[in-house]
C-alpha cells in the first residue's frame, strides 16, 4: 500500500499532476486550510477515475505551520499502525523542510520520500523525487563504498524479479548505492511511475537485508 500525505496549501493542483500513476492500492491524504481548500470538479473525477482512498484534513489555523505539523503527526500515525508491513509513504510537498522528516524516518529503517507531485517531472527544478539534500549528499554518502559483499549479481536479482520486471539498470541502481533509502530513491527517479519503482523495491527487500543494506 502507498500513503501520499498532500501539503495542499503548497502544491495545490499541480500537486495531482500524474495521478493516472496511481490506482487501488493507492490512499491520498489531503491537508488543507481555509486558504486552500477548493478543488476543481476536473481534478474529483481524476481522482474518482484512479479509484484511489481518498482522506481530507482540515489544519487548525492560528499557528504558523499548523498544516505542516498535523501532515507529521498523521505520517507518523500512519507508520506506527501499518505495524511494519511493506508499505510506502509520499510527501507530496515542494517545502524542503520536510527532507528532515525523511531523514529522520530513513534513521529508523521506515520508507518515506518527498515528492512534488505524482509524475516526478524533474524537469522543475523546485521537483524533486525523494530528495535528501543537498543532491551530493547522495552521491558521497550513499553512492561511495560499495563493498563487493553488498553488490548482487543478475541472476540473484532474478531470483526475486520476473524476466520482464528485469534490467540492467535496477541491477546498476542495487550496487551503486549503499542504503536502503538511496536504492528507493533511484528506482522512483529511474521510472517515474510510484507504483512501479515502489513494486520493485518491495520485492528487492528481502535481497537487501541480506545483502545488509541499511
Amino acid at each position: 500500500m502507498n500513503y501520499y500525505f498532500i501539503d495542499y496549501e503548497n502544491v495545490h493542483a499541480d500537486g495531482f499532476v500524474g495521478i493516472e500513476n496511481l490506482g487501488e492500492n493507492d490512499t491520498i491524504c489531503v491537508m488543507y486550510t481555509d486558504q486552500s481548500k477548493a478543488f476543481s470538479l476536473e481534478l474529483v473525477e481524476k481522482i474518482t477515475r484512479q479509484k484511489v482512498k481518498l482522506e481530507s484534513y482540515k489544519a487548525g489555523t492560528g499557528a504558523k505551520n499548523s498544516l505542516d505539523f498535523q501532515l507529521a503527526s498523521y505520517l507518523g500515525y500512519m507508520i506506527a499502525k501499518s505495524g511494519g508491513a511493506d508499505n510506502c509513504f509520499y510527501i507530496v510537498s515542494r517545502d524542503t523542510g520536510f527532507n528532515h522528516l525523511v531523514d529522520f524516518w530513513a534513521e529508523r529503517g521506515v520508507t518515506v520520500n518527498r515528492i512534488a507531485n505524482f509524475a516526478g517531472d524533474e524537469k522543475d527544478p523546485k521537483t524533486v523525487v525523494a530528495v535528501v539534500e543537498p543532491k551530493t549528499r547522495v552521491k558521497t554518502k550513499s553512492k561511495s563504498k560499495v563493498s563487493d559483499s553488498n553488490k548482487a549479481t543478475r541472476e540473484e536479482l532474478l531470483q526475486y524479479l520476473t524476466e520482464e520486471e528485469y534490467s540492467d539498470k535496477i541491477l546498476e541502481i542495487f550496487n551503486s548505492y549503499k542504503t536502503r533509502v538511496a536504492i528507493n530513491n533511484g528506482l522512483s527517479k529511474e521510472f517515474r511511475d510510484s507504483q512501479k519503482s515502489s513494486a520493485i523495491y518491495k520485492k528487492l527487500k528481502t535481497l537487501l537485508k541480506e545483502k545488509q543494506k541499511t
